[in-house]
């Protein structure tokens, strides 16, 4: 039997590789020709002189002769000069986005964190058993997917720039679909790592996607409930996936065993929504169908306010290079680490931790769906609150990572009897996905220029991956019966970073918008905010990032 394991992965990885990919990027070209008619960047970088900034006017003039075939709906954005961004039928534009695109993006954040995290129903249902493993190499299994992750990230976020995104997402999904049905298949520790090491290959473009579409689609101010919801899928997902293992652990008239069974089901759902995306997730709103073309110039005007532009497919040296200048990207990246060593635990192993205050498997597996629950709360609360009232991202930041310290600390310190009082601040560790996701909100609306925000974003995501790397190898079997107190710390040290570096993140964009504000008037520039603000969209939506606009300032 194993023979014939090895004979299956061998051939996925060879299929994954040589053919999968192939096909699909070259669909993607010829998809991203017909629909922009844009052509592969050329190798001559775009300079911009930043001293010419002084003159709004030459600078969108130059942008545009320069750059304007790679920038998609620029030609809808001049032609809404004027157009009403706040009446009546903008609304109506907002609520089509919402209802055909919001619940893609939250079913493929739902399903993405459904597969990646079937090991930990998995663990509880004999998975490690029939592998025949030990707990430091289970671990390896969600190292092994984080690796590959890192790996791929930062060249999934090139193909998602040159390439139809909608596409890109949808052919990945369905086969990461079929790759996670194909763990039920696994007998081994060899072919069930190389099985995870592939999928983290191909989930590796999701939420980094999802965060970099964002923007596209929705303005400054509604971004952070958006990206709050369906981020929040990871708890909705959660709750689901705890009721299926719930259920399943009932079935016992079956030779399939009940960790298989979870593989298969969320593996075949996930393929089913690749297919749907693929066909009908458009790129942006120049190809969304369900869009009249008033309405799309109406969409691409209500973006433009961001001051980011919608999509640019040539990647610009320069912007690289200015993202490694930028201290944003290293908080961002510091940060993430610190954030992803705790989630890498909780991900994994969140359900013998609980079970190691005393329940049994299925009380368990109940016992999560609360932590799911304050996880959902507090993403869609904290992302109604910045929403609402400008420059508090930075203070939603702040709650969310003290609650994670407090809870942690009760869990670690206190008392091992007090059983249910460690449960309940458990579960204040959910918080922790209020700094993470608050973000990348604060990369979609404070970094410009495609390529230096797709930079950001794919450093931040290393982080990540560096971090749920790590993060499994500090729970120690031989400390189950103290309710894992190295691992409880290794959390309680990571938030605590994690804390320090948003903090400084904050402190460092307040300095600029200050600094900004100082040498406007230096100049002379005496403008009303509306002014400004017209200005700014007009040099973002010719792909300037952040510095090269001096218009620009950050929203806290």
């Amino acid at each position: 039997m194993h023979r014939y394991e090895d004979i299956f992965t061998y051939t996925l990885s060879q299929l994954f590789v040589t053919q999968i990919v192939e096909e699909v990027l070259a669909t993607m070209a010829r998809s991203n020709v017909e629909d922009y008619g844009v052509e592969v960047a050329s190798k001559q970088d775009d300079k911009v002189d930043a001293a010419r900034y002084d003159d709004p006017a030459s600078i969108v003039d130059e942008k545009h002769s320069a750059d304007s075939r790679h920038e998609i709906g620029l030609d809808l954005y001049q032609e809404g000069y004027g157009v009403d961004t706040h009446g009546l039928e903008a609304r109506k534009v907002l609520k089509k986005i919402d209802w055909w695109i919001l619940p893609i993006f939250c079913a493929l954040q739902g399903f993405s964190f459904l597969d990646k995290t079937a090991l930990n129903f998995g663990n509880l249902w004999g998975m490690k058993k029939s592998l025949h493993v030990d707990s430091a190499q289970y671990s390896w299994f969600a190292s092994g997917f984080y690796l590959s992750y890192l790996v791929c990230t930062y060249p999934m976020t090139l193909v998602l720039q040159k390439y139809h995104t909608g596409k890109v997402l949808g052919a990945l999904a369905f086969v990461w679909g079929i790759v996670c049905a194909c763990m039920a298949v696994c007998h081994n520790f060899s072919g069930a790592l190389m099985t995870r090491i592939i999928l983290g290959a191909l989930e590796c473009a999701v939420t980094p996607g999802l965060g970099l579409m964002t923007p596209i689609w929705w303005t400054l101010a509604e971004q952070p409930v958006r990206l709050m919801t369906w981020y929040s899928m990871n708890g909705w997902f959660d709750i689901v996936g705890s009721f299926i293992s719930y259920g399943l652990g009932h079935v016992t008239e079956t030779t399939v065993r009940t960790w298989q069974l979870i593989f298969i089901i969320f593996g075949s759902l996930t393929s089913f929504l690749g297919i749907y995306m693929f066909f009908y997730l458009p790129d942006s709103p120049v190809t969304a169908k369900f869009l009249s073309h008033d309405q799309k110039v109406l969409a691409v005007k209500r973006v433009s306010e961001n001051r980011t532009g919608v999509k640019n497919t040539a990647f610009k040296r320069h912007q690289f290079v200015e993202a490694f200048k930028d201290p944003k990207m290293y908080l961002l990246f510091l940060a993430s680490i610190s954030a992803q060593i705790p989630n890498g635990v909780v991900t994994n192993f969140g359900s013998i931790i609980i079970k190691s205050f005393g329940f049994n498997n299925l009380q368990t597996t109940l016992l999560g769906i609360p932590d799911d629950a304050v996880q959902i709360i507090s993403l869609i609360g904290s992302g109604w609150v910045a929403s609402r009232w400008k420059n508090t991202r930075a203070i939603m930041m702040f709650i969310g990572n003290a609650t994670c310290i407090v809870g942690t600390a009760v869990v670690t310190y206190a008392p091992k009897d007090q059983r249910i009082l460690r449960l309940i601040f458990y579960y204040l560790h959910s918080f922790q996905s209020v700094g993470f996701a608050m973000g990348l909100v604060m990369i979609s609306a404070n970094v410009a220029g495609e390529t230096k925000r797709r930079t950001i974003q794919g450093t931040t995501f290393i982080g990540y991956c560096i971090g749920n790397i790590a993060g499994p190898h500090v729970l120690l079997d031989r400390e189950a019966k103290e309710g894992y107190p190295t691992a409880t710390k290794a959390m309680m040290g990571g938030y605590s970073a994690k804390t320090f570096f948003h903090l400084c993140l904050g402190l460092y964009m307040w300095y600029w918008n200050k600094r900004w504000d100082r040498e406007a008037r230096e100049r002379g520039e005496i403008m009303s905010n509306e002014e400004r603000l017209r200005r700014a969209e007009e040099v973002g939506m010719r792909d300037a990032t952040e510095f090269e606009n001096p218009y620009f300032r950050y929203a806290l």
